[in-house]
């Protein structure tokens, strides 16, 4: 079964070793925001998914297909 794209957002982010904090920092988001995306209850613009691949170094082909 294909993960969802805040599946792979948190996986990427764990692998990393980042808190939900870190990876907010980084990515110039609200920590509110990444736990909103990581638990599925919104769908982020395209323009914090760039943000969010950017960090984690992923494609966003990866996260909207």
């Amino acid at each position: 079964m294909k993960k969802t794209a805040s599946e792979i957002i948190k996986d990427a982010r764990m692998k990393l070793g980042l808190s939900q904090k870190d990876l907010a920092d980084k990515a110039g988001l609200n920590k509110n925001t990444i736990y909103y995306i990581e638990s599925n209850k919104c769908e982020p613009k395209v323009e914090t998914y760039k943000k969010l691949c950017n960090v984690l170094n992923i494609s966003i082909s990866e996260l909207i297909e």
